[in-house]
């Protein structure tokens, strides 16, 4: 079994902002299925939707992003997953708006949820795909920045990124690792 783990913040105030790209490729993922999370215990800080007939688990944590850690060692513990068996999927600053990047492990460069996952499960060694969401430009600070809503331009090219994510995540599921990684990672639009 996998379990795909979107990072972000819940609740009204965030959504829609540069930080719940993880949330968004979920949230994009469960449209598709037509499924819905749900809560699978009282001890689990997520919502979960398994993918009927495939050993997949979609999980978003309920805490915070600084403390997503939590609620992925919890999902890891529920499941019986090895670290191998998990993709967190999250923003990344350092990548152009619309970059996929697909890597088997890796440091958090910066980016507290990773972090919070790293310090959590004592290792790097877990994949993850980050969602460019550029470089801030005009921001007072970084946290102003992932905490704002998508430009105009971002917010209309933004559901061709989801899409292209859940597709490369889709791959992994059909096809394994190798050709999922090795797939176009770079930014797409149609002109």
């Amino acid at each position: 079994m996998h379990a795909f783990i979107g990072l972000g913040n819940p609740g009204v105030r965030y959504a829609g902002t540069r930080h719940n790209a993880g949330f968004d490729v979920i949230d994009t993922w469960l449209q598709r299925l037509d499924l819905e999370l749900a809560p699978v215990s009282d001890r689990f800080h997520g919502t979960v939707a398994t993918i009927a007939g495939l050993p997949v688990a979609l999980v978003k944590p309920l805490t915070f992003m600084n403390r997503s850690g939590h609620a992925v060692r919890e999902a890891v513990g529920h499941y019986e997953l090895g670290v191998d068996r998990i993709v967190v999927v999250c923003d990344d600053v350092n990548l152009p708006f619309g970059t996929l990047r697909l890597r088997a492990k890796g440091s958090h460069g910066g980016h507290r949820g990773l972090e919070s996952i790293i310090e959590a499960l004592g290792t790097e060694a877990f994949a993850r795909q980050r969602i460019g969401i550029d470089v801030p430009r005009d921001a007072d600070t970084l946290i102003d920045y992932v905490l704002e809503a998508f430009s105009e331009e971002e917010a209309t090219d933004l559901p061709i990124v989801l899409d292209r994510a859940c597709d490369q995540l889709e791959l992994f599921v059909r096809n394994g690792w190798g050709e999922a990684a090795s797939r176009d990672n770079g930014p797409s639009f149609e002109d």
